[in-house]
């Protein structure tokens, strides 16, 4: 099954669901029929028929699809709000490719360098550490803030919600770690950020327009998903749409 195929099936669900509305309406006993399908949209991918999302993960399959990307046996599916995995749908043999993303879908460090931001950063000669992870986060932050991103897709279908890492435990979840390093870890962590965005902000002023707390946020969520790999014997960090460590 490839993007089309899955597409089709997505188009499926919603064509059938409209004709038994319709159907049912007009007074004929399909209620059975209509309640089976939207329960297949929901163990299917983990959302209610009616969610919102669903239109958000077809647009960003459609545009997956269009430039060429390759994932016809695994798609996304919802456990919680903004907590999701991928899942395969059909049998996946050894040694076969089930997922492949050409390099205008994938996202470097040297993307976030090409952004006004990204540029003006490097332009002013800042030390950073890890200065990739710099620019990637800067990256998405300048795509978060363009509704009319060609990323936009991607965008609509990427994670926003951190409490599940350590540095944004609320109080009360902080007061079961007493006792443990891990206290102080986490007001380590937070202060090497906030020196971190402090120190561009000083040398980049327009870097204002994001708050410390959406850079906080998306740089975590960053560390959390980036891959190396080698292209042509040079490592190189990147971010890739439908692949993450553990979960997308």
């Amino acid at each position: 099954m490839q993007k089309a195929d899955i597409l089709t099936e997505m188009s499926r669900f919603h064509d059938a669901a409209k004709y038994l509305e319709e159907s049912i309406a007009a007074g004929l006993p399909l209620a059975d029929k209509l309640a089976s399908i939207r329960s297949s949209i929901s163990v299917e991918y983990g959302l209610p028929h009616d969610h919102e999302l669903l239109h958000k993960i077809e647009r960003f399959v459609r545009w997956m699809g269009d430039n060429d990307a390759k994932f016809g046996k695994i798609r996304m599916k919802y456990y919680a709000p903004d907590y999701r995995g991928v899942h395969a749908h059909k049998q996946i043999n050894d040694h076969e490719v089930f997922l492949s993303v050409p390099k205008q879908l994938i996202i470097t460090p040297q993307k976030g360098r090409e952004t006004e931001i990204g540029a003006l950063i490097k332009a002013s000669g800042v030390r950073l550490s890890w200065d990739y992870l710099v620019y990637i986060t800067v990256f998405l932050m300048v795509q978060f803030h363009d509704p009319a991103s060609w990323w936009a897709p991607y965008m609509d279908v990427y994670p926003k919600l951190v409490s599940n890492f350590p540095m944004f435990y609320t109080e009360e979840e902080k007061k079961e770690l007493q006792g443990s390093p891990m206290l102080k870890h986490i007001d380590s962590e937070i202060k090497e950020i906030k020196d971190e965005y402090d120190q561009i902000v000083a040398a980049v002023p327009k870097f204002k327009q994001f708050t410390f707390e959406e850079y906080i946020r998306n740089k975590t969520l960053v560390i959390s998903r980036i891959f190396f790999v080698k292209i042509r014997g040079v490592t190189e960090r990147i971010m890739v749409p439908l692949a993450g460590k553990g979960k997308i």
